[in-house]
C-alpha cells in the first residue's frame, strides 16, 4: 500500500514550517510547498544538526562549506527516507531540501549527498565539489568526459559526488567522479533557484504559527476520547506508555479528555537510563496509578538459548513485551481494559494499516485507542513543545525512536548511538556476537554490518551496497546462521514423513505434558508417540509421521516449545480454563484443557521457530514436488 500524502509548506515570511494550506494562505505572503520524500517530518535537535554538519564535512573536509549549507540558526528539519544502506534523512535547512544525510555502514560514519537545492547553492556561489559543463542538458547515466568540463572543483576519490549546472544555466544535476576525473550523471532536474531565506525564526514562532492546526487535532482527540469513555464504560482505561514521544501526547491527551486514567509501563530489562527516569517524572506530574510490568524471563538468558533476534524473529517483543503486559492487564481489570496508544499511522507501512480503533490481536480483551493516529511527527513535536511536556532526554542525544536499545528494527546509525553514549551496554552485546560469530563459524562481515538483524532475506539497498563497495554477496550468509529447528519433509502414500534437526535436546517430560493439548489420550507404544490413532512421533530419531499439515505443524509447535520454553507464561495467560501452569516447568491439566490450541498459537518459541519459518513452505513444497513426479 502507499501512504496518502501528507503536505507541508513553508512560510518564507517567517521562516518557518506550515502544517496546512490554509494556515498558509492566512498568514503567509510568500510560501513553499517543500517538495518531502516522505511524510513524517520532524524538528532537529541540536545534536541532530551537529551530525547533519559533521556529516557535510565528512564529505568536504571544509567548515566553509558546512557553514554555506546549514548557517547557524537556522530551522533545520529532518525526513526519514529510503533508499540508502542505513538510516538516512532528508534535510530542510530554511525551508529547502538540501541534501540527504545518510550513514556509512562501512565507515561507521555520517555521510551527505546534495540534492536540488543544495547543489543550486554549491554551483551558484561556487563551493564544495561542483562542475560547470559545456552540455545542452544532462542525461542520467551519460558520461562527461574532461574536455566538457568548464569551470570545477574536483575531489582527489573517486566515487565521491559532485554539483552540476550545464552553462547554459537550464540544467543541474548530481554527477559521481569515475575513471579519468570524468563525471557520471546519476541524478538530473531543471534548475530552480534556491530562496536564500535569511531571516531566522524560532520554535515558539513555530507555535505560534501553527497554532490554529494545533487546537483543531488537539479538540479532534479529546472528542475521540470522550467518545471512546462513552462507548466502552465497562472497561478500565489505561494508557501504554513508552517513555516515548508519541505516548506521551496521547497520555496528556487521555487527561485532558478523560480524567484521571491509569498508565502502565512494561520494562524489558533493555530500556536506556533516561526512559526510566521519565516514567517517573511523567507519572509524579500528572499524578497517575502506574503499574509496572517486567518480563518473567532476562533477554541475556533467553538470546543464549534462541540465538539474536532478528526483524524477522523478533521473538523478544512477545516475551519481554507482550507476555508482561498481557499479565499486567489482567491484574489492572478481570472486566477488560482499554489501552491508550501513542500509534501513528505515518510511521510505517505496517501502523498505517492498524484501525484508529482495534481489538488486540495478543492481548485478551482489550481494546486499542490510537488518538493520534493522524498526528504526524511535526505535530506531535509542536504540541510536546507547545505545553513543554516532560519529554525523554534521549531524544537529545539523536535517538529518533526510543525503546529496546538492541531492537533488530534500529539502524546501524542508532546502535552508534548506543556506542557513543552507552559503551557498557553496547560491549555486553558486541561482545555475545563476537562468541555468536566464533561459535558458529560465521563471516566478520555478519557482524560489523549488523547482518543478525536478518534471518530470511537481506534488505536490497544494504545487499547492493556491499556488493558494489565491497564486492562482497551476501546471499548465502543467511544459510549459515544455525537454526533452532530445522526440517526436511517428504509426502508420499497420503503421509508427511518429517525429519528435524534442533541445536538442544528435548525436554521428554515438559514433551510429555504439552502433546496433552493435541490429544489428552495419547498413547506410547515402542517408545513412539501416537496421537489421534494416525500421527507417530519418534523422538529418539527426530521423525515425525502424519496425515494432515496442520497436523504436522501443531506437532512441530510442541516439539519447539518443549525443546526452547522460554517461560514466558504468555500461553498461560491465554488459557480461558486455567489448565496451563507455570512454576519450575509447564504442567498440563488434562481434565481443564479444552484442546483449543491457544497456548499453541500464542506462544512466541512456536510462531518464530514453525510459523513464520519455511516449515510450512516445505510441507507445502514435498505436496506439490509428489504430484508432480
Amino acid at each position: 500500500m502507499k501512504f496518502s500524502r501528507y503536505v507541508l509548506y513553508w512560510c518564507i515570511d517567517q521562516n518557518v514550517p506550515i502544517l496546512n494550506y490554509n494556515l498558509a494562505v492566512k498568514y503567509c505572503s510568500r510560501f513553499n510547498q517543500i517538495p518531502t520524500t516522505g511524510p513524517d517530518v520532524r524538528i532537529a535537535f541540536p545534536i541532530d544538526i551537529s551530525l547533519i554538519r559533521e556529516a557535510i564535512f565528512n564529505e568536504y573536509n571544509d567548515w566553509y562549506v558546512v557553514e554555506k549549507l546549514v548557517p547557524t540558526g537556522s530551522t533545520v528539519l529532518l525526513n526519514k527516507i529510503s533508499g540508502y544502506p542505513d538510516e538516512a534523512d532528508e534535510v530542510i535547512v530554511n525551508g529547502e531540501v538540501i541534501g540527504h544525510r545518510w550513514f556509512d555502514p562501512t565507515r561507521w560514519l555520517w555521510r551527505f549527498r546534495p540534492t536540488l537545492h543544495g547543489v543550486a547553492r554549491m554551483v551558484r556561489d561556487e563551493f564544495g565539489y561542483y562542475a560547470k559543463v559545456d552540455l545542452p542538458k544532462l542525461t542520467r547515466m551519460y558520461e562527461i568526459h574532461r574536455d566538457r568540463i568548464v569551470k570545477a572543483e574536483l575531489p582527489e576519490e573517486k566515487g565521491k559526488i559532485v554539483a552540476l549546472e550545464t552553462i547554459n544555466g537550464k540544467w543541474r544535476g548530481i554527477a559521481r567522479l569515475v575513471r579519468g576525473k570524468r563525471l557520471l550523471v546519476i541524478k538530473a532536474w531543471r534548475k530552480v533557484e534556491p530562496l536564500y531565506v535569511e531571516s531566522r525564526s524560532s520554535i515558539k514562532t513555530i507555535i505560534e504559527v501553527n497554532n490554529e492546526v494545533l487546537e483543531n487535532y488537539e479538540n479532534e482527540a479529546i472528542r475521540f476520547l470522550k467518545k471512546m469513555k462513552s462507548k466502552y464504560l465497562s472497561k478500565k482505561f489505561v494508557v501504554s506508555y513508552s517513555g516515548g514521544k508519541d505516548s506521551l501526547v496521547a497520555l496528556d491527551l487521555s487527561v485532558k479528555g478523560i480524567g484521571e486514567v491509569d498508565v502502565l509501563f512494561n520494562d524489558t530489562g533493555l530500556e536506556l537510563p533516561e526512559t526510566l527516569i521519565n516514567v517517573f517524572e511523567v507519572v509524579n506530574k500528572y499524578g497517575l496509578k502506574l503499574h509496572l510490568a517486567k518480563a518473567e524471563v532476562n533477554f541475556f538468558k533467553i538470546v543464549k538459548l534462541l540465538g539474536p533476534p532478528s526483524r524477522d524473529y523478533r521473538y523478544c517483543c512477545k516475551i519481554i513485551k507482550l507476555a508482561p503486559i498481557c499479565k499486567a492487564l489482567k491484574r489492572i481489570s478481570n472486566l477488560g481494559t482499554v489501552s491508550i496508544t501513542g500509534q501513528r499511522r505515518w510511521e510505517s507501512f505496517t501502523r498505517a494499516k492498524i484501525a484508529r480503533v482495534s481489538s488486540s490481536r495478543w492481548i485478551a480483551d482489550t481494546v486499542v485507542l490510537a488518538p493520534i493516529n493522524d498526528w504526524t511527527n511535526l505535530h506531535v513535536w509542536l504540541y510536546i513543545l507547545k505545553y513543554n511536556l516532560p519529554y525523554n532526554r534521549a531524544y537529545e542525544k539523536g535517538f529518533d525512536r526510543i525503546g529496546c536499545w538492541l531492537c533488530p528494527a534500529c539502524e546501524l546509525a542508532e546502535f552508534d548511538l548506543i556506542r557513543r553514549f552507552y559503551p557498557n551496554l553496547w560491549k555486553w552485546w558486541q561482545e555475545y556476537l563476537e562468541s555468536y560469530v566464533k561459535e558458529n563459524q560465521l563471516p566478520n562481515i555478519w557482524l560489523s554490518y549488523g547482518l543478525w538483524r536478518w534471518r530470511r532475506k537481506y534488505p536490497g539497498d544494504l545487499v547492493r551496497f556491499l556488493d558494489k563497495e565491497r564486492k562482497v554477496s551476501v546471499s548465502n550468509i543467511i544459510s549459515k546462521v544455525p537454526k533452532c529447528l530445522d526440517v526436511k519433509v517428504e509426502y508420499r502414500d497420503g503421509k508427511f514423513y518429517i525429519k528435524y534437526k534442533t541445536l538442544m535436546k528435548i525436554s521428554y517430560e515438559r514433551f510429555l505434558e504439552l502433546v496433552k493439548i493435541l490429544d489428552k489420550n495419547y498413547l506410547i507404544s515402542d517408545g513412539k508417540i501416537i496421537i489421534k490413532e494416525q500421527s507417530i512421533i519418534d523422538l529418539s530419531n527426530n521423525q515425525v509421521i502424519c496425515r494432515s499439515n496442520v497436523e504436522c505443524l501443531n506437532i512441530l509447535k510442541v516439539i519447539a516449545r518443549s525443546i526452547y520454553c522460554t517461560f514466558c507464561q504468555l500461553c498461560s495467560e491465554w488459557c480461558k480454563t486455567n489448565a496451563i501452569t507455570i512454576n519450575d516447568d509447564l504442567r498440563i491439566n488434562k481434565d481443564a484443557c479444552k484442546e483449543c490450541l491457544i497456548c499453541n498459537n500464542v506462544c512466541p518459541v512456536a510462531e518464530y521457530l514453525v510459523v513464520r519459518s519455511d516449515v510450512f513452505k516445505k510441507i507445502e513444497e514435498s505436496v506439490k514436488s509428489a504430484l508432480q513426479s
